[in-house]
């Protein structure tokens, strides 16, 4: 096994001069982004892009406009600052609200998911009753992930509303808070950004009288294409950049010196078998070892691996495959080696020096992977195991380098692993598809006339129209539903035309999820004797199957799979889909994993399949499917797994 080494010099975040005295009595200085949020709150334009490697303390700046606000209090003052703090994975909403609540134990602290929604026991719109209640009175902050919004945004809880919901709309939501932050929004892709845009945009809308949100998007790997979207769109934007100095005085060490290893090769029992015995003296000294790989049934099988080679430790899998109500940070500080999949690049602190890595298929995993190991001034090794091709690149990048510092490390890395494209282009068309369907989710809302109608009259105001991307789709939409609704008001018993109906509702009701329509089951894992849901997807293709039982739950019925051992992939996978059109094609509601991989293109030729297969019968439905079926034709610009709808998914096991 080949591989060479290069030393990473110490990084250090410069502080600046203004300090914050903690509850615990301890005086610290200020970082430039924590300085000035605390001191320059009121004067950030509307949006500020912070770029900030990982261990600076970025989330710690976060609740100081609140602090302030709590410091100073404005007689009569109703608007109080209120932040609301916006994550992806439900485990970082957990570890930052553990850890605000133990920094800043005078704050009123509110994390909303969808467990602490269940603890609640409410259902349907009272779930959005009971958010908008948390958000309001002495609360500070809450902290929430990009689903319960999006659901909320496209009128997902509404749709159970059974009477007027008064001041439970979701622009309602958005006044309660000064400012809104983003964290780790380099996780998100072109679709979550465009969401994330039309929130901002009903702000814009439904918030013009007071319209004083600020909001914050904070990554330790910027997306550039993020700031020319908000300038583009004539918002101002501020960007605030982390100052990081190799200089020790007055700055705050983010790491310590890190040996890097490369080896050529992408197999981890190698590096494993080659690196036994430091990962003895790391345990035996008692510290932990960080393993990082790509996939969750490697996670798995070099769990196994690694309990037989080193009996006395306790290994964790940091996995999403966990129980709901498992203390994974309990977990963490009691494990000798950790084994984590790409949950390693959401901010979750391991507390370790030694790690060894695949690099992830991206430039960004690699960054934010990397950037869990030696933090603070800790001293730390990590070998990344890399294939062949990238690992003689980089060999040729670090010739002659024995030691670099942080940055240009960086900058040879990026050279060689390619970045995740962000095709900003396509922006514009998800915040016209999603503008269409919140005004759709208006019009068959109970009581809020009134509310369309000003939506309507904003959109005007607000120059929409004249976007021609994000009006293109609008359009589209609006065409394609009334396409629909003729065709229905024309031959109301049609077998095709209940079908096309029924087909364009599971297409909108897509929406409503902000990530892929995944299945997610309830599984009883007998190897790893642990009850948690998961995606049916990933057990299908890789766990053995026990059992399938049905479990009647009044209203519905869950299916619940127990399974065993890991096995090799089972490519043999059928998925049955209810968002591309079938209509006389029922070939059309199964698809392949190939075809899975090429979605705009299976969608298009789905849609053929439709049209040779009409061209017999009613002369005048056939014509005005053929129209229809052009029109929906343009949605492969944007179908993607997020437009996927999966109803369940087969293989060869799952029929016992």
């Amino acid at each position: 096994m080949d591989k060479f080494s290069v030393k990473i010099k110490p990084q250090f975040v410069a502080l600046t001069n203004e300090t914050e005295t903690f509850p615990n009595g301890k005086v610290c200085f200020l970082h430039e982004f924590q300085k000035r949020m605390k001191l320059d709150f009121e004067g950030f334009k509307e949006f500020t892009i912070v770029t900030a490697p990982t261990g600076t303390g970025k989330s710690y700046a976060f609740p100081f406009p609140v602090i302030n606000a709590k410091k100073n209090p404005k007689p009569f003052d109703e608007g109080r600052i209120r932040g609301l703090i916006v994550l992806p994975p439900n485990a970082l909403i957990d570890e930052l609200s553990e850890n605000f609540s133990k920094t800043y134990p005078f704050l009123n602290i509110k994390k909303i998911t969808g467990r602490t929604l269940d603890e609640f026991a409410v259902k349907g719109f009272d779930r959005w009753a009971k958010v908008i209640e948390l958000c309001k009175g002495d609360t500070d902050l809450v902290i929430t992930n990009p689903d319960i919004i999006n659901y909320a945004m496209h009128g997902g809880y509404h749709q159970n509303a059974w009477r007027n919901t008064g001041r439970n709309n979701f622009y309602n939501f958005l006044e309660y808070f000064g400012y809104i932050i983003f964290d780790e929004y380099h996780l998100y892709d072109e679709a979550q950004i465009a969401n994330i845009l039309t929130l901002i945009y009903l702000r814009d809308i439904f918030l013009q009288e007071n319209n004083k949100v600020k909001f914050f998007f904070v990554s330790a790997t910027p997306e550039k294409a993020l700031k020319d979207l908000l300038i583009n769109k004539g918002y101002q934007v501020e960007e605030i950049i982390e100052n990081i100095v190799d200089d020790a005085s007055h700055s705050r060490a983010i790491h310590g010196l890190i040996n890097v290893e490369f080896c050529s090769t992408l197999n981890q029992k190698i590096p494993i078998i080659e690196y036994k015995s430091e990962i003895k003296n790391i345990i035996d000294s008692g510290k932990r070892v960080l393993i990082v790989l790509d996939k969750l049934n490697e996670v798995q099988i070099l769990s196994d691996d690694l309990a037989n080679q080193f009996p006395r430790s306790i290994i964790y899998q940091s996995t999403g495959y966990t129980p709901k109500t498992e203390n994974q940070q309990r977990r963490i500080k009691e494990a000798n080696i950790i084994i984590a999949t790409n949950k390693a690049e959401v901010g979750v602190n391991y507390n370790v020096e030694y790690c060894i890595m695949q690099p992830g298929k991206y430039y960004q995993n690699f960054v934010q992977r990397f950037g869990r190991v030696a933090r603070g001034a800790l001293e730390g090794k990590v070998v990344v195991s890399i294939d062949n091709v990238k690992y003689n690149s980089l060999k040729r990048a670090f010739n002659g380098c024995e030691e670099v510092d942080y940055y240009d490390f960086l900058e040879k890395i990026r050279f060689v692993i390619q970045s995740k494209k962000f095709y900003s282009e396509k922006v514009p068309y998800y915040v016209g598809e999603y503008v269409w369907c919140i005004e759709r989710n208006l019009k068959n809302q109970r009581g809020a006339y009134n509310t369309l109608k000003y939506f309507k009259k904003r959109l005007n105001e607000e120059d929409f129209f004249k976007n021609a991307d994000a009006y293109s789709r609008y359009k589209l939409f609006s065409e394609i539903d009334e396409l629909i609704c003729s065709l229905n008001r024309a031959f109301p018993t049609g077998i095709s035309s209940k079908a096309w109906a029924e087909w364009w509702n599971n297409y909108l009701d897509t929406f409503l999820s902000f990530r892929d329509n995944s299945i997610v089951v309830q599984i009883i894992d007998k190897q790893l004797n642990i009850e948690l849901s998961y995606s049916l997807e990933w057990i299908l293709q890789y766990k053995e199957i026990l059992d399938i039982e049905e479990i009647d739950c009044k209203k519905y019925v869950i299916k619940r799979y127990t399974v065993g051992k890991l096995k090799e992939r089972d490519k043999d996978i059928q998925y049955v889909v209810n968002t591309i059109p079938s209509i006389g094609a029922k070939e059309n509601e199964l698809l392949s994993p190939k075809e899975i991989f090429d979605l705009p293109r299976t969608f298009e030729k789905s849609l053929s399949i439709i049209r040779n297969k009409n061209k017999s019968g009613v002369a005048e439905i056939n014509k005005s499917q053929v129209k229809l079926i052009d029109k929906v034709k343009s949605l492969s610009k944007t179908f993607d797994r997020k437009r996927l709808n999966i109803t369940e998914i087969y293989n060869n096991n799952n029929f016992l």
